[in-house]
């Protein structure tokens, strides 16, 4: 493991006993509590069934996609894709799905068209695991809370409590299939600044198309 990655770690783990230190278990310290689970879970499964991937990309791009419904399910107590959506006590069981099911037809689409702008990436360029696992989650989350970020930059003193959600999503999957992945790739500068240039772009068109349909089916 490479000594940034252990920094990294180090930080990360700083970050979040900070943060629950602090706050305690509100409900964004809930919702990343479980999706610290979810992925602990991901890569125990991992390490316990490896088999080969027959469609690499299909298997890569579905699993992030399921992996990404997951983490969008456990923010549906805290932030879903809008306001209105958030479960909240008292709700029946009913009112809960069909929040969830809509908050999933409006980014899954979206998930659909970044983890396959992530397959494109990662068949381009060469990444080891540690620099996969970082600058993938962070070009996602620079994409994902560009507004929050400029607004306050400070919060980036925070970033691994946030990268937790893009760990989840696509972590496991590329360890599923990166041995799968051409050889030779580009090991150029680019390799790092593409994933923080491009992911955030698509989040941002990704963005306007999420609220412009809203804006027309009239969900806030």
């Amino acid at each position: 493991m490479p000594k940034y990655f252990k920094l990294y770690l180090a930080w990360s783990a700083l970050v979040i006993v900070l943060v629950f230190a602090k706050t305690g278990f509100t409900t964004d310290n809930i919702t990343h509590f479980f999706i610290l689970v979810y992925l602990g879970l991901s890569l125990l499964l991992l390490k316990k069934k490896k088999t080969p991937a027959e469609n690499p990309k299909r298997q890569f791009i579905l699993l992030c996609t399921i992996s990404a419904a997951v983490v969008e399910g456990l923010y549906m107590i805290q932030m879903p894709v809008f306001p209105a959506l958030r479960v909240i006590a008292g709700m029946t069981m009913g009112q809960i799905l069909r929040n969830y099911a809509i908050d999933l037809a409006f980014t899954i689409p979206a998930y659909f068209v970044i983890f396959r702008v992530i397959w494109f990436l990662i068949n381009k360029y060469q990444y080891n695991v540690w620099q996969y696992a970082i600058l993938m989650a962070l070009g996602q989350a620079l994409g994902d809370g560009s507004r929050t970020f400029l607004a306050n930059p400070g919060l980036l003193v925070f970033l691994p409590y946030v990268l937790i959600n893009y760990h989840a999503m696509n972590l496991s999957p590329y360890l599923k299939i990166q041995n799968t992945l051409p050889v030779p790739r580009s090991s150029s500068f680019f390799k790092y600044l593409s994933p923080l240039i491009i992911l955030p772009l698509v989040y941002v068109l990704c963005g306007l198309v999420i609220y412009t349909l809203a804006a027309f089916f009239k969900i806030k």
